[in-house]
């Protein structure tokens, strides 16, 4: 090992609890900013894979700094990806939600490093790696799991759809690379298969939006329901996918001007609140925000609401009696 390789690898290895804090101070930033921007959607639906920082491995440095014909002034400095982290998202739309993010974020500076639309604008008739690459770094100097974090420290932040993952996964670390040449009939393969991810991506966001047009109603349902049961009860709801169920089969009852409704209907029966109260500390039922459709809809059609419904007729006794209504009898 020569000289200059052992002082980059004794300042890495000083430096390294560093970079790790402040890859997980980017990947917990980041995640709490996206989960607010996608709100009510779950990161668990969002994030097609775990967010996980990871440090360069000393040889990996190593490599990049000495051994891999890059013109570097300064290898150390230079290296902008010693720490990095990966945001796998389902569609290309997805990754403009974290794009906006990273870009807004006051506690850093971030530069596009790579940009996959920029590149096929320019070279629309090739099929090539697609990924967006920031680099992110530290506009002061902070602390995070108790260790100072210099400022201008780098991260990279590289967000991708699952598809181009997958791409990356299968390919990037043999067909790009200098030590391997890939013969003439695998590379046309491999961009015969971005070209066919690039059209899946397409017609996933087709599905997308025809999916998201379909469900709209049931969305401004559940934003409904959600702020009143807040409002109403001073709980925080638990939502499951209980929730959409109900949303699904009683929220054919919502019609216009039922969120207004629903308010008034609440306000004439406040002692509903007390009931859902002493309930959803052990019926999962009362902890969803729209136990408050279920109300609303078996006041205003007792005898159809529950028909073909997601709930049993036990589970529906306590609501039929908090309204003061009597089960009606399944004609047989």
């Amino acid at each position: 090992m020569t000289d200059r390789e052992t002082g980059l690898l004794e300042r890495w290895r000083a430096e390294r609890p560093m970079y790790a804090a402040w890859g997980n101070f980017v990947a917990a930033t980041l995640t709490d900013a996206v989960a607010r921007e996608i709100h009510p959607t779950t990161l668990e639906l969002f994030l097609r894979i775990p967010i996980k920082p990871r440090t360069k491995a000393d040889p990996s440095l190593l490599a990049k700094a000495f051994r891999r014909g890059k013109p570097y002034a300064d290898p150390y400095n230079d290296i902008e990806d010693k720490v990095g982290l990966r945001f796998v998202v389902l569609v290309s739309a997805d990754i403009k939600i974290v794009e906006r993010v990273v870009n807004t974020c006051p506690k850093w500076t971030a530069v596009r490093a790579r940009d996959y639309e920029e590149e096929r604008r320019q070279r629309p008739y090739e099929f090539d790696y697609q990924s967006v690459h920031y680099i992110v770094r530290s506009k002061d100097e902070l602390t995070f799991d108790g260790v100072a974090i210099a400022a201008g420290t780098p991260c990279e932040v590289q967000v991708r759809t699952i598809l181009q993952h997958a791409y990356s996964e299968l390919t990037h670390d043999t067909i790009y690379k200098p030590s391997v040449q890939a013969s003439p009939e695998v590379k046309r393969s491999a961009a015969k298969s971005m070209a066919l991810m690039e059209a899946t991506d397409d017609y996933f966001m087709k599905v997308r939006e025809w999916l998201d047009a379909a469900l709209a109603p049931s969305r401004e349902v559940s934003a409904a329901v959600d702020r009143l049961y807040r409002s109403f009860t001073g709980l925080e709801p638990q939502s499951s996918p209980l929730d959409m169920l109900l949303i699904d089969h009683f929220g054919q009852w919502a019609r216009e001007g039922f969120e207004v409704e629903l308010r008034q209907f609440l306000d004439d029966k406040g002692f509903l609140a007390d009931r859902i109260r002493e309930r959803a500390p052990v019926d999962l039922l009362f902890r969803q925000p729209a136990v408050l459709m279920v109300y609303w809809a078996i006041k205003v059609a007792p005898r159809s609401a529950p028909e073909n419904g997601p709930l049993t007729d036990e589970e529906l006794a306590p609501i039929y009696s908090d309204l003061g209504l009597a089960r009606p009898v399944a004609q047989g």
